[in-house]
């Protein structure tokens, strides 16, 4: 997910180029904010889903194979075309919505939920800098939910000192 930003949903998606991929070392590189040139490492199973997409894309979408052709293509009048920004969100928010109860997601949305994870499963904020192309602390802390950590931490006292306090009588 860090391929989308605030601004211009899909944008980064849409200008995604096959010579992008890097299947070996399982990244992918991306052009950020302001012109910046970028590597993301992605997951081994997104990249094998990339994989597969790519087998369908020759087929279903007669898209080229050279280093310069565009990722995500879309047919119009018997040829390929790289998919609009707004037809990646329209996709996002029809697939997060098929499998979120019916609630859809923005491409926006969908990023922080990926940095929001990332945080919590990781407690790196440096890594998510990283995949998220943050340059400040203060931006990538607003994936952090410390009052929730508090909380669990509170919690986890509580029962502690329920069950020490049962264990005297």
């Amino acid at each position: 997910m860090p391929l989308f930003r605030k601004r211009y949903p899909g944008e980064r998606v849409s200008n995604l180029g096959l010579r992008d991929l890097d299947f070996e070392e399982k990244q992918i590189h991306v052009l950020r904010k302001g012109g910046k040139k970028d590597v993301v490492a992605v997951s081994p199973p997104s990249m094998q889903d990339i994989k597969e997409y790519l087998a369908v894309r020759s087929e279903r979408y007669r898209g080229s194979n050279e280093d310069t052709a565009y990722v995500f293509l879309t047919r119009v009048n018997d040829g390929a075309t790289p998919l609009s920004n707004r037809a990646i969100e329209a996709l996002v928010k029809k697939y997060t919505k098929a499998f979120k109860s019916n609630k859809s997601m923005s491409p926006h949305k969908l990023r922080h939920t990926y940095g929001t994870n990332l945080m919590e499963q990781s407690g790196d904020i440096h890594l998510l800098m990283t995949q998220l192309g943050h340059t400040s602390t203060t931006t990538a802390a607003l994936y952090t939910n410390p009052e929730q950590e508090k909380a669990k931490k509170a919690a986890k006292k509580l029962g502690e000192r329920r069950t020490n306090y049962r264990e005297k009588d």
